[in-house]
């Protein structure tokens, strides 16, 4: 039976936790719901691919507008089931986020963590190359004192 690709249902939230613990993220059902939701109100899509009813990855879809860049579509978070890689999921998951990313950008990037050789070697072989090599520096808000 070939797999299902369909935009995130509130039903699968509960199977996307397993998923973003795979990509080294923990979540509860609360922060990944507002997590969907905030990609949403974005303009952004999740995408899940399901057999059977049952989910077996997911991807975002993410619409990125810069000043210098102008709009492009970005696909982040792709994650396969560990044990259902290798069946292609990962690129039908691919594909549809970039059908659905081609209706409002010309162009679709993706980053891949330089750990993550697997993952580069998955998007090359989707003929993606690579434009760029950055650092990412991150900052967080400092608690505020209640003194």
């Amino acid at each position: 039976m070939k797999p299902i690709y369909r935009p995130f249902q509130i039903d699968d939230l509960p199977a996307l936790i397993p998923l973003m613990e795979q990509l080294g993220y923990s979540h509860s059902e609360t922060s990944l719901l507002n997590n969907i939701e905030t990609v949403r109100k974005s303009g952004g899509e999740i995408f899940i691919a399901e057999r059977k009813g049952k989910v077996l990855g997911c991807v975002c879809a993410i619409i990125d507008v810069r000043l210098a860049e102008g709009t492009q579509g970005e696909i982040v978070s792709l994650v396969v089931l560990e044990e259902m890689r290798g069946f292609g999921l990962g690129k039908g998951l691919v594909n549809t986020a970039e059908e659905w990313l081609f209706q409002y950008a010309d162009t679709v990037r993706v980053r891949a963590n330089e750990i993550r050789a697997e993952a580069r070697q998955f998007y090359l072989g989707m003929g993606y190359e690579v434009s760029k090599i950055q650092v990412v520096l991150t900052k967080a808000v400092m608690a505020k004192s209640t003194d």
